[in-house]
């Protein structure tokens, strides 16, 4: 019983369970920029405010090889980044492509305990300071992490944040939903029908990876998905797995799958209380396999309807629920899915949008170790009122036509007057 653990370390909450633990190799980063302000007010100020949100009192220890979650009062970690060119955000659009994302976790307590968010401050140029915030993935998703940085705003702006007593779900969160028949229990049907194939190219280890950010104009996007009753997803799944076809050399009725993450606060199984949830990770997998179309407004329109049946499988939280038992939370010990997707293996490209974020000219990206001898790959998508960006994580020696097949799908969607040309 892993409660006999409580006697090495009475902070124990619960174990990492087997969908979280896939997470402790990633770090999600939201950086933006700001007018100038006092770094060590700001180390005051979040000290004292964030230490009143619970999501921000945890932290992830190992303990006999097995980790657990443990509450660990919040302690700021800031590190303050001098001055270069390459720091001003103009600057590093250009050249981001040649700088290396460094997996750098920080470690307390004789290397067993893993802090989940830390801070880096740079003052540049113009009275202007820019501000990153990175958080473990176990701990927030690609929607959460902005809802996290929204109060980073507040303290910045000098406001005093409310008391926020939002905790940890249980170890399979079955808490979270109501009215779950058995089959939540199993792994989603639709893991069975992604059919083998090599999309992603071999790579020489060690691998050290790079964000690339392509910034389009957002209102244009608006305007086309509000008249063609399509989403922001619809696209980026389409861009997605037309580029992958592309780069393979596959005809078009090659069926491509993109496990898009999908919120499950937003599921027709979802609790009351759940639905209001602000942190966390709670998004996990809704398997969309799209063929290609005769035209490109077409493949879009097909992504969009394969997606809208696969929200209604709620597979999203049937891979949360038997997930959770790939580590058996009595031994501990990891069973994995002999069914589990795999992009390295089959017909799968990782494509998900976030959606509406605030900022002046926020950055998302991850930072990211190899787990399991198979490197990461993902594009994101998220917006503000005015711009549209894709922030694409790879290899910095990925293959260049994997990149430019991509790039050229992601320019004739993401510039609408494009799509109909083609």
């Amino acid at each position: 019983m892993w409660e006999e653990y409580k006697a090495k370390d009475s902070r124990i909450v619960r174990p990492v369970n087997g969908i979280e633990i896939f997470t402790t190799n990633m770090y999600l980063n939201v950086t933006d920029v700001f007018p100038k302000f006092s770094v060590e007010e700001f180390k005051k100020n979040a000290q004292e405010n964030l230490s009143k949100i619970e999501v921000f009192n945890y932290a992830i220890k190992r303990i006999d090889g097995h980790l657990f979650w443990i509450k660990k009062p919040f302690e700021m970690h800031l590190e303050e980044v001098e001055w270069t060119e390459n720091e001003e955000i103009e600057n590093y659009l250009k050249n981001e492509d040649k700088i290396v994302l460094p997996f750098a976790p920080i470690l307390e307590e004789d290397n067993d305990v893993f802090v989940l968010s830390s801070f880096k401050v740079c003052q540049l140029k113009n009275n202007k300071t820019k501000l990153t915030f990175t958080a473990m993935h176990t701990i927030c998703d690609g929607r959460t992490i902005f809802n996290m940085f929204d109060l980073i705003r507040k303290v910045i702006n000098g406001e005093t944040l409310e008391k926020n007593d939002e905790a940890l779900s249980s170890y399979n969160g079955r808490e979270r939903f109501q009215n779950l028949d058995e089959s939540f229990e199993k792994p989603p049907k639709c893991w069975d029908e992604v059919q083998p194939l090599n999309i992603l190219p071999r790579l020489p280890e060690p691998i050290q990876y790079i964000t690339i950010h392509s910034v389009y104009d957002y209102p244009p996007i608006y305007k086309f998905c509000k008249e063609n009753k399509v989403t922001v997803q619809a696209m980026l799944t389409a861009m997605a797995t037309r580029g992958v076809r592309k780069y393979k050399n596959l005809p078009k009725e090659t069926k491509i799958w993109n496990p898009t993450p999908c919120d499950a606060r937003f599921s027709s199984y979802a609790t009351d209380e759940f639905r209001k949830h602000q942190f966390y990770s709670n998004a996990a997998g809704i398997y969309t396999g799209v063929v290609g179309q005769d035209t490109l407004l077409e493949d879009i329109k097909h992504c969009m309807d394969v997606l809208l049946k696969a929200k209604d499988s709620n597979d999203n939280v049937r891979h949360l629920i038997s997930g959770a038992n790939l580590i058996n939370p009595e031994t501990l010990q990891f069973i994995p899915a002999a069914n589990f997707p795999n992009s390295h293996t089959q017909a799968l490209i990782n494509a998900s949008n976030i959606g509406r974020v605030k900022g002046n000219n926020p950055l998302f990206y991850l930072t990211s170790d190899t787990m399991f001898g198979m490197y990461s790959q993902f594009y994101h998508t998220y917006y503000t009122e005015d711009k549209l960006y894709v922030s694409n994580l790879i290899p910095i020696n990925m293959d260049k036509k994997f990149i430019d097949s991509i790039k050229e799908e992601m320019d004739k969607i993401f510039i609408p007057e494009n799509i109909s040309k083609y």
